[in-house]
């Protein structure tokens, strides 16, 4: 990956909304896959062929990397937004 590139939904994403990081985490033999998540628990993601692309392209959208779910405010980020982390979300049963 040349500096300078990344696609343009991850570089719009990265600029316009506050406070974004991004958790790599291998996916499969040759990718890593990317989410990044804003601080009001929006995220996209993206995949790479390796962890040095993902270093690459954080580094290109100057958000900074987490290796895996390092930090759990950022699995705390993502499930805010979920309604059916919500008791009155989920399916009760019984």
């Amino acid at each position: 990956m040349r500096p300078g590139w990344a696609p343009r939904d991850l570089r719009r994403f990265a600029q316009l909304r506050p406070e974004v990081e991004v958790v790599a985490q291998r996916c499969g033999l040759g990718t890593v896959d990317l989410l990044l998540i804003d601080r009001e628990g929006q995220w996209r993601r993206g995949v790479v062929a390796s962890t040095g692309e993902a270093q690459t392209m954080a580094r290109d959208l100057g958000v900074r990397l987490h290796d895996g779910w390092d930090d759990p405010r950022l699995a705390r980020r993502m499930n805010a937004r979920d309604r059916w982390a919500a008791p009155e979300g989920r399916r009760h049963t019984g």
